[in-house]
């Protein structure tokens, strides 16, 4: 039919947001009350989920009620690079000095409301010692992180901001050492946020990644999980209106509709994750507009779907494996033979070759990687929404 519209309201990329964020309000809801509450209760957010249940696309929405409430903002993709003190600092005192030229910018327009509105936060009665000095002791480049947010934190309130935020995505890269004289990278942003933060700053701090980020954050400092509200972020199959219309609201106003019982199996198929939603979407929409229909049916869907899951595993799942090593990707593939969930070391030993050692190197490594999460001493889930399946598919393939 050529008067039906050529653009996909679907979005299946990576951090892709959606036409509509569904299931999701009460997060944002949470959020804004945190803000509200700085600084006299500390603003940190703790997000986790596996890889897939839209935690960025949540993120950038969180960036956004940020500035709307007045807050300046940075947000930022973590790298595993910037896993170490010097990197992280590098990173941050960049991102802080980049934020506060916008701000001395602002500052020069807005300077004749700006006195008024720092004497009612009461920010000229601390000032950057009062900071470091909680930091006694501390490494050189603790204190030079605590003194470079302090300055931004500084000029966002004399711009007549509430505060500074910095939103951190894949923050589960930064952990720190076992080793005592290693690196600490996790332990020395939580430090350096939290000395501003008992000065009564007002700085909030938004740390966004796989689950691994919470048992992270616990190692890093004794406070640090007091220190964030904790978000789960999970599927929506728990909440099936949101994710009905996760996949049908987009369709509002293109001519294009979807069959019920297509709604229902896409849904339950796809176990409620945002982006299979919208890669589910986005195959049926292009096999819509090929056939010139204006309807999505459970038939359309018996036709394209081995090409949906062929998309599937290139695009979202196999880049987690093809970048492991040897060992790493056998040991993987042997937990294709094992019972799920939850993912045993002891059933992963019972089918390898290699010593108990050896195996727990590996899934440690493989922790270290993300593409494991640990539940419990010898127990494992993967980070990924449906990877068991993936890998059966991956090992038939192989076989074949």
């Amino acid at each position: 039919m050529s008067d039906l519209p050529r653009k996909n309201p679907y979005r299946p990329g990576a951090a892709t947001a959606p036409l509509h964020l569904a299931g999701r309000q009460p997060q944002i809801a949470r959020f804004k009350k945190i803000l509200d509450g700085a600084p006299e209760i500390p603003a940190n957010l703790r997000l986790t989920g596996l890889r897939g249940v839209g935690k960025s696309v949540l993120l950038k929405e969180l960036e956004q009620e940020a500035r709307s409430k007045g807050w300046a903002v940075v947000r930022k993709q973590l790298e595993p690079r910037h896993n170490t003190e010097t990197e992280l600092t590098d990173l941050l005192v960049a991102l802080a000095a980049a934020a506060k030229r916008r701000l001395s910018l602002a500052s020069a327009i807005r300077a004749a409301v700006s006195d008024v509105w720092v004497a009612s936060r009461g920010l000229l009665n601390v000032t950057v010692e009062d900071v470091t000095f909680s930091l006694a002791g501390s490494s050189e480049r603790e204190t030079e992180l605590a003194e470079a947010l302090f300055d931004t934190v500084q000029a966002a309130v004399e711009t007549g901001r509430e505060g500074f935020a910095i939103l951190l995505d894949e923050a589960q890269v930064i952990r720190d050492d076992k080793d005592r004289e290693g690196e600490h990278p996790l332990s020395m942003l939580v430090a350096a946020v939290n000395a501003l933060q008992e000065s009564g700053l007002p700085i909030a701090l938004v740390m966004c990644g796989l689950p691994t980020l919470r048992a992270n954050l616990q190692r890093a400092r004794t406070y640090s999980e007091r220190m964030f509200k904790g978000e789960n972020i999970g599927e929506l199959e728990g909440n099936p209106g949101a994710a009905r219309d996760a996949f049908v609201v987009p369709l509002d106003g293109t001519g294009i509709t979807a069959a019920d019982d297509l709604v229902a199996r896409v849904l339950e198929e796809v176990e409620g994750y945002p982006f299979f939603i919208q890669l589910w979407g986005a195959e049926l929409w292009e096999a819509a507009l090929d056939a010139k229909v204006d309807s999505l049916t459970v038939e359309m869907l018996d036709l394209i779907e081995e090409q949906i899951y062929e998309r599937l595993d290139e695009e979202f799942y196999a880049g987690r494996i093809e970048t492991l090593t040897p060992s790493e990707q056998d040991v993987l593939m042997l937990s294709a033979a094992c019972p799920y969930p939850p993912l045993k070391t002891a059933d992963i030993r019972a089918l390898s070759a290699k010593s108990d050692g050896n195996i727990n190197v590996l899934m440690g490594r493989l922790t270290d990687q993300g593409v494991l999460y640990r539940i419990q001493k010898g127990q494992y889930a993967y980070t990924a929404p449906k990877f068991a399946e993936y890998l059966k598919r991956r090992k038939a393939a192989l076989e074949r």
